[in-house]
């Protein structure tokens, strides 16, 4: 019997292993990318299903890499407005956790694209 997940992740990997297989040039790999950044925190939106569908849908470039994982091709001003669209605009308190991603992507560099992944185990 299937068991459900019980852990669904979102972060941020490099994007060397996988920007060849979204870009439709090599053969689709079996695991996620390894994480450069913080976890994106718990939010009153489901973060995982938000990235998940905005793949499925065509919104994000990328595609589902394993059977429980997905990735996206993203840049850094890409990540930020989905921070911000997920936890708010600049909230004058913001949770130690969602502080030091915002800091870490606005350390980025401006001109590469990172995987964005979302995975459940």
């Amino acid at each position: 019997m299937l068991q459900p997940a019980r852990y669904r992740d979102v972060y941020i990997g490099g994007p060397d292993l996988v920007m060849p297989v979204l870009r439709g040039r090599a053969a689709c790999i079996e695991g996620a990318p390894y994480r450069i950044s913080p976890f994106f925190p718990r939010s009153g939106r489901d973060v995982f299903a938000e990235v998940v569908e905005r793949i499925r849908d065509g919104a994000l470039t990328g595609r589902q890499m394993a059977s429980a994982c997905w990735c996206a091709l993203v840049s850094p001003p890409e990540i930020a407005a989905l921070l911000d669209e997920m936890y708010g605009e600049g909230e004058a308190e913001s949770p130690p956790a969602l502080e030091a991603l915002r800091h870490f992507v606005a350390a980025l560099p401006k001109d590469c694209t990172f995987a964005l992944v979302a995975q459940a185990f």
